[in-house]
């Protein structure tokens, strides 16, 4: 009887230890997973924000580009205008003055 005993004992103690083996490789594969799950979302925010800064260098050379062709045209259009009243500053003078003139006849 006591052998009976003693059997079921050294099962239950076999049975705990398995017990406690299985509950700290849960714990041990809950941790993995956690560290996993960090492990890719660290990735895929580290990826995010290279594709950002990428985008974000792209955009700025498309913005500047497209300002400096804005500021060309803006200057191109100022010298034509500017080129335009120097030559013909006297002759729309003149046409003014002679319009004024005219009215004053009446």
């Amino acid at each position: 009887m006591d052998d009976v005993i003693s059997r079921i004992l050294q099962m239950d103690e076999e049975a705990r230890k398995l017990d406690e083996e299985a509950q700290a490789e849960r714990i041990a594969s809950r941790e993995e997973v956690m560290k996993k799950r960090q492990e890719v979302y660290d990735k895929y925010l580290k990826s995010a924000k290279e594709h950002i800064e990428e985008y974000k260098a792209a955009e700025t050379k498309k913005s500047e580009s497209k300002w400096k062709k804005t500021e060309k045209y803006y200057v191109d259009m100022s010298r034509a205008l500017d080129k335009k009243f120097r030559d013909n500053k006297e002759k729309w003078i003149n046409e003014i003055v002679s319009g004024v003139l005219s009215f004053t006849d009446y």
